[in-house]
């Protein structure tokens, strides 16, 4: 079907995200294809996957880089597993331990458990330690001792984050860093792999209490047996918390030989991280229990990579525009997106160059630009109702994100060639702004001046 003729007042999305944007921080609505129903959670960011096949079971803002916290430990962990694998660790290695990072582990303002200057500790009770404790003082002394500093840890960090693909950069082994960034499709690759990998962390994740040179410590891990949250099969992994991070958690559980990954970030408390996880798994296994008496154990694998118009209404800043969905492929674990064309977002407020050297589009949000698309502008399109677009054998183009002229910008990660066309998911938007969907109306709604 064509676009409609109707009457759209300038206010209309206000209104909207007026009515809408309270109930979003406690309700999300996925547009997804994984998700079959509304599942409310709070986070900023999350993603649950089947450990086994790497699909996803369940989305939100899957793609949005959100500082991890102390989850940066996981990836962490999968290092210092490499160098056991490897032989140039043992868990009877010792560590020593300096002053300043002994200094460091009485810190209040950290998670630790006590180092003393001069002593050392075998690799085995520091993988306790962080595992159980968070204690950051543990993975920098085998960061250093491996590596020569923490910078040098680092590095081998990031390698492993490039030779997996995954869209993320840490400048700390602790998560301490708010420029620590990963997304939560993201988090949940690293963790899994280090689940898959090296199997052996979960006898260190699954533990409910730690005996550490005289102190006990338990986890910070709720959802383990005993736990305010106790929860069926749960046996990791890591919590994070920072002001810039919000309250975190990478959970994991297995239930009749199938295991979660979930991850959820952006959490506003404590409490929240593990209810939002509770949701989230409970929907999964429903989710698999309902295929498995279907006969059907795995998603939708029929091949498909095409956009087609939608009749998907999606409002930026007031005014309505034409819209999109991109049906995904086995690389998106077959999530769907809604989509817009790059070429209709300088009518939206946004300045849109081309630098042909190095092949980037730059979208930057223009707070004193004239909106000019009008408000019935989205009704122009020429395109039917699931009409299909040709996506084209080209590579896309770069598409750097800057909310105002002096930010850095971040990537966009699902960005798309029609016929030459550049176009974009608009779960990208949230670099510059507010992104609010309600799947009862058909409609989203991106704000990006107030």
């Amino acid at each position: 079907m064509n676009y409609k003729s109707t009457s759209v007042k300038k206010s209309f999305a206000a209104k909207i995200l007026r009515c809408f944007l309270p109930l979003t921080i406690a309700l999300t609505v996925l547009l997804s294809s994984v998700s079959a129903y509304a599942v409310s959670i709070s986070a900023r960011g999350a993603f649950v996957l089947d450990s086994e096949t790497g699909e996803a079971l369940f989305v939100h803002n899957p793609d949005t880089p959100i500082p991890p916290a102390s989850m940066t430990k996981i990836l962490s962990l999968y290092v210092i597993y490499s160098h056991l694998a490897d032989g140039s660790l043992s868990k009877d290695t010792q560590i020593p331990v300096g002053r300043a990072l002994a200094n460091y582990s009485r810190d209040p303002g950290y998670s630790n458990v006590y180092l003393d200057a001069g002593a050392t500790y075998s690799v085995d009770e520091l993988l306790g330690a962080i595992c159980v404790v968070s204690a950051n003082a543990a993975v920098m002394a085998i960061g250093d001792y491996l590596c020569g500093s923490e910078a040098n840890f680092v590095d081998e960090m990031n390698n492993w984050l490039s030779a997996w693909g995954v869209n993320g950069y840490f400048v700390d082994c602790t998560g301490v860093s708010s420029r620590n960034k990963i997304s939560p499709r993201g988090m949940a690759t690293v963790a899994n792999r280090l689940i898959s990998d090296y199997p052996d962390v979960l006898n260190y994740t699954s533990l409910t209490f730690l005996n550490f040179r005289g102190y006990t410590y338990y986890p910070t891990n709720k959802m383990l047996p005993g736990g305010a949250y106790e929860y069926e099969g749960a046996d990791g992994l890591k919590t994070g918390t920072t002001s810039a991070a919000g309250c975190c958690f990478t959970g994991t559980a297995v239930r009749n030989g199938k295991r979660l990954v979930s991850v959820v970030m952006g959490e506003s408390s404590t409490n929240m991280r593990y209810v939002d996880t509770i949701k989230m798994m409970d929907y999964s296994w429903d989710l698999l229990s309902s295929r498995a008496a279907n006969g059907q154990t795995y998603f939708d694998s029929t091949p498909k990579d095409y956009i087609v118009a939608t009749d998907l209404r999606c409002f930026i800043n007031d005014w309505e525009i034409p819209t999109f969905i991109h049906y995904g492929t086995a690389e998106t674990n077959y999530q769907d997106c809604a989509v817009v064309m790059l070429r209709d977002l300088k009518d939206y407020g946004f300045d849109v160059s081309y630098d042909l050297a190095t092949d980037t589009v730059t979208i930057v949000n223009n707070v004193d630009k004239d909106l000019t698309a009008g408000p019935n502008y989205g009704e122009q399109s020429q395109y039917d109702d699931e009409e299909k677009l040709e996506l084209s054998d080209w590579e896309p183009a770069n598409i750097l994100l800057k909310n105002g002229p002096d930010d850095p910008g971040v990537y966009a990660e699902r960005t798309f060639d029609i016929n030459g066309s550049g176009a974009i998911s608009i779960d990208e938007l949230w670099h510059m702004g507010t992104v609010v969907w309600n799947e009862k109306y058909n409609i989203t709604v991106v704000v990006t001046r107030y």
